[in-house]
């Protein structure tokens, strides 16, 4: 269902994918004035006079007559429509990265311990975060807390699951400054976000101050971001720091974004969610394409049609006809193709029954393959659908969305095209392959014959697994000779994901270690996991401290000339 704001962008988001045929309705309209004109000539019932006419004459009266015209000129009109192809919202894409992107600012400062929400609102703000990731289905998030100074605590990543250390971790002693100043986090919004049309930012506080109702008001008045805010505190319960959510409201109705109150149940959340989905598809980038929302009209046009089966109006007969036909087309199963296929294989699942084939056979008379997998994958049986599709696009989509990216990967290197290559790096992303994915988009960035349309999302990805390799193999390498002792290693196997180069672990030689330690590992085994987060003894709150401090000390330090950094 639209709210009043969805409705509102949905009205001015309305138009027609295929426009030109809306033409077709001028002949239409110029037919159904002949025929309605032709129908209505005077005939020699006239001649009759007027009570014996009622008597010996059956003709139809009032909206009944020339039923059959009216019915038909709608049944063309939806028609029409249905090829011009009315849209209001862009399709989404099956890959995470075109999907909604989310920063969230969550608001560290001392009035956050309030436990007016308990056990505190900073607790079941993090919480909030946490069921609100596990709702999103891809899509980049990232999370920036502020006090008296703004910092990233997680740049926007699709791996959801990195976020759970650094919730945790997130409490207001590890601030470097104390204060709540909402309006710091500005410049790190845009630095996160980047302009991406149909992005969301999530603030979640207590309450905001006229500078920071002001600085906002400001921002987003020329920015393409749909800002949410999600209140915490309980206007219930008595506090020493009572939440101002007078003036959270008041920010919302300024930069007109919206405001939620924390609640119970996930109600909250599954409304951030629509919210944040709806605001991508009205608002996405360009590169997604308009959904075609005119196949709706297809259900009553049928249902229009079953009046013409009504006797006069069409001949009955095409029903049985169709039936009978479907009939002798299926195909003919005897005894003894029954018990070869029972013979080929001992599971009951796979016998191939009489019902199956008739189905089947029906289903062969009116549908193509990639008609059937279309049918399949609409109904969420993706691996089914991707075994019918022809089509390598389609096949390989059904396989993504099935989450087998192996063979998504093989099918879109079968398209043989520059987007068949771009989402066959997708796939070997979902694998964990980002050194393969990445050379795959660097050699499409470097093509000339790349088109316009495809560079910028091809170069985005690029950006972001290049990213995703440079900080794994950071992460490898602060962990390179870190050991106090004799500490067993490990080797990387072949066939493992290849998640980044790598770091050398350089070690003292009687210790005998001279195994390489590298993001693979860390990433790709459970049990080597475990053994790797045992040689690190730091908490992530104090990594956090020092890196907010350092942040901080570096932004307060004079450029040339005297000037701060922003």
């Amino acid at each position: 269902m639209f709210d009043s704001l969805s409705l509102q962008q949905a009205i001015s988001q309305f138009h027609f994918i295929r426009p030109l045929w809306l033409l077709v309705l001028v002949p239409m309209g110029l037919l159904f004035w002949l025929r309605w004109r032709e129908a209505n000539q005077p005939g020699w019932q006239e001649v009759l006079p007027k009570h014996l006419r009622q008597v010996l004459t059956i003709g139809e009266k009032g909206w009944s007559k020339q039923l059959p015209l009216k019915l038909l000129m709608v049944i063309i009109a939806m028609a029409i429509l249905i090829c011009a192809g009315p849209t209001w919202q862009r399709q989404a894409s099956p890959f995470g990265e075109d999907k909604a992107s989310l920063l969230v600012l969550l608001d560290s400062s001392e009035s956050m311990l309030q436990q007016d929400l308990p056990p505190s609102r900073l607790e079941r703000a993090k919480q909030k975060v946490r069921d609100l990731l596990e709702l999103r289905q891809g899509g980049s998030t990232g999370l920036v807390v502020y006090a008296g100074s703004a910092h990233v605590a997680m740049p926007m990543t699709q791996d959801t699951k990195v976020f759970e250390p650094i919730l945790a971790a997130i409490s207001p002693d590890i601030m470097p400054a104390e204060g709540k100043f909402a309006e710091k986090t500005l410049p790190l919004i845009e630095q996160l976000l980047q302009g991406r049309p149909g992005s969301t930012v999530l603030l979640v506080s207590d309450g905001a101050n006229p500078n920071t109702i002001a600085a906002f008001n400001a921002f987003f008045s020329d920015k393409p971001y749909q800002l949410m805010i999600l209140g915490a505190g309980n206007r219930d319960v008595v506090s020493s720091a009572p939440a101002d959510f007078a003036s959270l409201r008041q920010l919302a109705s300024e930069v007109g974004g919206r405001f939620i109150e924390i609640t119970v149940d996930n109600s909250d959340v599954e409304r951030l969610n629509r919210t944040v989905e709806r605001n991508m598809q009205l608002n996405g980038e360009s590169s997604m394409p308009w959904q075609d929302m005119g196949y709706q009209l297809l259900l009553p046009i049928a249902l229009a049609m079953l009046l013409w089966f009504r006797k006069g109006w069409l001949v009955q007969w095409c029903v049985v006809l169709s039936l009978t036909g479907t009939l002798l087309a299926a195909p003919a199963v005897n005894a003894e193709t029954i018990i070869a296929s029972k013979a080929q294989t001992a599971e009951p699942a796979e016998q191939v029954t009489i019902w199956d084939k008739t189905v089947q056979g029906w289903w062969d008379l009116w549908l193509t393959p990639d008609q059937q997998g279309q049918r399949l994958f609409n109904q969420g049986q993706y691996l089914e659908a991707a075994k019918h599709f022809v089509d390598p696009l389609r096949k390989g989509t059904a396989y993504y969305y099935a989450s087998e990216y192996k063979q998504a990967h093989r099918v879109f290197l079968q398209m043989d095209t520059d987007f068949g290559l771009y989402n066959a790096a997708s796939a070997l992303a979902r694998e964990r392959e980002y050194l393969a994915a990445r050379d795959l988009l660097r050699s499409l960035a470097e093509k000339d014959t790349l088109s316009t349309e495809l560079r910028p999302s091809v170069e985005h990805n690029l950006k972001v697994i290049s990213g995703i390799v440079d900080e794994i193999n950071r992460t490898s390498e602060s962990q390179a000779g870190t050991t106090d002792g004799p500490e067993e290693s490990f080797e990387l196997s072949d066939d493992k994901p290849r998640t980044a180069e790598g770091a050398d672990e350089q070690t003292a030689a009687e210790l005998m270690i001279k195994e390489t330690l590298n993001a693979n590992e860390i990433l790709g085994s459970n049990e080597l996991a475990d053994k790797w987060l045992k040689r690190v003894e730091a908490d992530p709150k104090y990594f956090l401290r020092a890196k907010f401090q350092i942040q901080r000390n570096q932004s307060n330090q004079p450029k040339e000339g005297g000037e701060l950094q922003q």
